[in-house]
Formats: structure tokens, C-alpha cells, sequence
């Protein structure tokens, strides 16, 4: 036991000394907003305003010559300018002289459906927005003519027909509170996702570190004092204390800026304006919809205030230190079968095939996260890391919590089991290719 904690210490204290471990603890948090916050500003500044010439064939047909449907009807925007002309081989003719984007025509047929249009574009096709906008747009007008024309419907009523409102609440029965769903699923996306980069970024350094030791003969020496096992086991036990303390302080970190953020504005914290609804002689309290108070960002801070912190972060610590350990022991027995003249390749793919599976699962769990896929993903130990994240926000059953856990520990001590046997055989054999069906028979022998 000593001298498992020797190598414990030894590893640990090599990784948090070096200066990328400082780094990423600092960039850490900054990289992963990044990853958020980058793509909406790319698109936001690499929108270019799209012009647009619409002609409208469609008064000519109509039994009133003076209804044009759709000239002078569409909305103008950031993304997409547009202008009007009568003369489709004019527009067409600007178009190819590049004075504009692409050229709408718009015509009425004796076809079903009667109306049709028609997109121009030259050198380049307008996006897909650009298009998608115009279509909805096109159909819009159309709808709005149908109800002023065809029903006698006056301004007010399209525009309450096209645009109705309703108060929508979502309320807990049994806690009493809203329901944030929009804040789960982005908490529960985020805690997937950590988890899954925590995974493989901390099981690698497990596989490169026994590899690294067989490649130079390290490990000749190593083993020569300590057994095998107990120099897997150290070398896991570090690399997740070192996950552990990086985590640690990105959550110091984190509240840091969340204090900070709280004394330079403490109405984004103050809680949400009340407002009491009568409904069949019941009384209802709800959060009033569209006030100062719960508008904007302090509906997201509201929101964020409203998870229960301490089962997020408990589940979170376990499932990170449980799948990591998962893993990260196969890792380490595939960095003992590798060496110079060894591809690891073959072992590392069906290890990460579970993971990846979780990782592609994430949007169809986000979408039902009490659904029967949802469920499956979360109690399979394999993908459960990932897939209970992201359903834990939304409230977990207890009974369902215990079995992915329970799963989750049996699963561990059989990999570890099988890593050991692995690890203790392959960390001394040099250039030698290491088959599926060679690994089965060391698994097999009682005294391996």
C-alpha cells in the first residue's frame, strides 16, 4: 500500500507542476464558453445583407386587375434587402450583372398549387436563411390575402390570427416551482459534454503514460520494486485526483465570477415579481410573465438559481470519477499492449464507440429525457455518464438513479479486474503483435 501511494504522489505532483496543467486550469473555463459563444459571433458578423428583386406576375390573373398580392409585401430585414420590378428580363439582367443576389419571380397558374416562385441566382446561391426566410415570407402574404380577400378580415384580425398570444406556465405540482426547461437542457448539455471531454482527455494521459513507460523501458525498473497492478492502479488514482483539483478550482473560479457578477448587479438576482391567478375558485402563484423583474437575464440567473446544485455536482463528481475510472483502465490496458511495433489503434476504437454513441445520443436524450432511449443510454455504465447528466437537471427517479450507480460500480471492478490481468502480461512483452484472440486466452488463465 506504500508503495502505491509513492506512485500516487509521484504522478500527481509531475502533472500539477507543469505549466500546461496552470494553463488549462485558467484557459479551461474560457474555452469551453468559447466553444458556446464563438459560433452565435461568426454568425452574427459573417451575415452579409442579401439583395433581392421580386416580380410580381401573379395581378395579371386575378380577377381584380388591381390586387397585386405580393409587390410591396415583404419585410426587409439585417439578413435579406428586397426591391420591386415589373420587368422579369430587367431583374434578370441586373443579376447578371452582379447588381444584385438573386431575382424572385412570382407567378399564378392554372396548376395545384395555383401559385409559384421562382429564385434566380448567378455566381452565388443565396443561403440557406436567405431562402427559408423568402419561402415563409411567400406564404405568409399569401395567407394574409386569402383572410383580407376571400374572409373580409381586417388588419387587426390577420394580424391577431398570424400572431396570437397565450400566457404559458410550467409548474412543478409537487415542489411548487417553474420549471426553467430551456436552463435544464443547456445545464444538462454542458454536463455531458464535460464529462465526456474529461473522459478521454484524463483516460488518454492514462494510455500515453503506460505507454510512454513500456516505449523507454521505464517500466523495467518500476516493476522491479512494485507489482504491476499496483502501478496501473497509482498511476489511475493520480490522473484523477488531477482531474479532481483541476475541477476544484474551476469551480472557485467560477463562483468567483458569479460573486463578482452579484455585488456589480444584485437586481439580476432579486426574485422574480409574483402574481397570483384565479382559476375555478383555485388560486395559482406563478412568476409574472414578461415583467422587469423576470425578463431577460435575470430569468436566466432565475432559472440557474432554481436546479438543485448539490445533486447536480455530487452526480456529476461521481459519474466523472466512476466513468473515468471506467475507462481509463481499459485505456491503461491498451497503452501496455502498445509499444514501437504495435498499432493501437485496433484497441482504441471499440473502447470509444460506447462514448461516441452517448456523445451522437445527446440531442434525442435532451429532447425526451424521461423517454424509454433516455432511460437505456443513462443505465448502460458505458454511456451513463453522459446520458444521466444531461437527464439528472430534469429530475431523475431514485430507483433508476440507484441502478445506473449500482451498474456503474459492478461494471468498474470487472474492467479494472480485466486491465489488471491485461496490464500484467503485455507491460514486459516488446515487439510482438498482441491479437483480440490472444488477449481472450490471458483472460483465461487463473494465475495471469
Amino acid at each position: 500500500m506504500n508503495k502505491t501511494k509513492i506512485i500516487i504522489k509521484r504522478e500527481y505532483l509531475s502533472r500539477v507542476r507543469k505549466k500546461s496543467f496552470v494553463v488549462m486550469t485558467i484557459l479551461g473555463p474560457l474555452m469551453i464558453c468559447a466553444l458556446w459563444v464563438i459560433p452565435f459571433l461568426l454568425q452574427q458578423t459573417g451575415e452579409t445583407r442579401s439583395e433581392i428583386i421580386v416580380v410580381d406576375a401573379t395581378a395579371e390573373r386575378l380577377d381584380d386587375k388591381s390586387v397585386a398580392i405580393f409587390k410591396n409585401k415583404f419585410k426587409s430585414d439585417d439578413v435579406v434587402h428586397y426591391s420591386y420590378s415589373d420587368d422579369i428580363e430587367a431583374a434578370q439582367k441586373l443579376l447578371k450583372d452582379n447588381s444584385c443576389d438573386a431575382v424572385l419571380e412570382i407567378v399564378s397558374t392554372g396548376d395545384n398549387p395555383p401559385i409559384k416562385s421562382f429564385m434566380y441566382y448567378g455566381e452565388n446561391e443565396p443561403g440557406l436563411k436567405v431562402q427559408e426566410q423568402t419561402k415563409n415570407q411567400i406564404l405568409n402574404i399569401l395567407k394574409n390575402s386569402i383572410l383580407q380577400y376571400d374572409y373580409g378580415m381586417n388588419e387587426k384580425e390577420i394580424a391577431w390570427i398570424n400572431n396570437p398570444t397565450i400566457d404559458f406556465y410550467t409548474k412543478n405540482i409537487l415542489t411548487g416551482e417553474s420549471s426553467f426547461n430551456e436552463i435544464k437542457t443547456i445545464l444538462g448539455a454542458v454536463g455531458g459534454l464535460l464529462i465526456y471531454m474529461f473522459i478521454f482527455i484524463f483516460g488518454s494521459m492514462v494510455m500515453k503514460g503506460v505507454s510512454e513507460e513500456k516505449t523507454n523501458r521505464i517500466v523495467e525498473v518500476l516493476v522491479s520494486s512494485v507489482k504491476p497492478v499496483q502501478l496501473l492502479m497509482g498511476k489511475l488514482i493520480a490522473i484523477a485526483l488531477v482531474g479532481l483539483t483541476q475541477f476544484a478550482m474551476w469551480v472557485v473560479i467560477t463562483f468567483g465570477i458569479i460573486s463578482f457578477v452579484q455585488a456589480a448587479s444584485p437586481e439580476l438576482f432579486a426574485p422574480a415579481e409574483q402574481e397570483q391567478i384565479t382559476v375555478n375558485e383555485r388560486v395559482i402563484t406563478v412568476d409574472k410573465l414578461n415583467s422587469v423583474e423576470s425578463s431577460g437575464a435575470n430569468e436566466l440567473v432565475q432559472g440557474l438559481m432554481a436546479i438543485n446544485y448539490p445533486l447536480v455536482v455530487g452526480m456529476f463528481l461521481f459519474f466523472f470519477i466512476a466513468g473515468y475510472f471506467l475507462y481509463a483502465s481499459l485505456f491503461g490496458a491498451i497503452g501496455s499492449l502498445i509499444d514501437i511495433d504495435t498499432d493501437g489503434q485496433q484497441f482504441t476504437l471499440p473502447v470509444t464507440i460506447p462514448m461516441i454513441i452517448a456523445i451522437v445520443s445527446l440531442p434525442m436524450v435532451m429532447e425526451n429525457p424521461s423517454g424509454q432511449a433516455a432511460f437505456w443510454l443513462s443505465v448502460i455504465p458505458f454511456t451513463s455518464p453522459v446520458a444521466m447528466m444531461v437527464r439528472i437537471p430534469f429530475g431523475v427517479p431514485v430507483w433508476q438513479l440507484a441502478v445506473s450507480i449500482g451498474l456503474m460500480l459492478v461494471t468498474i471492478v470487472i474492467c479494472i479486474a480485466i486491465a489488471a490481468k491485461i496490464y500484467k502480461t503485455a507491460i514486459l512483452m516488446y515487439g510482438k503483435k498482441i491479437t483480440y484472440k490472444e488477449i481472450w486466452k490471458w483472460l483465461r488463465y487463473k494465475n495471469a
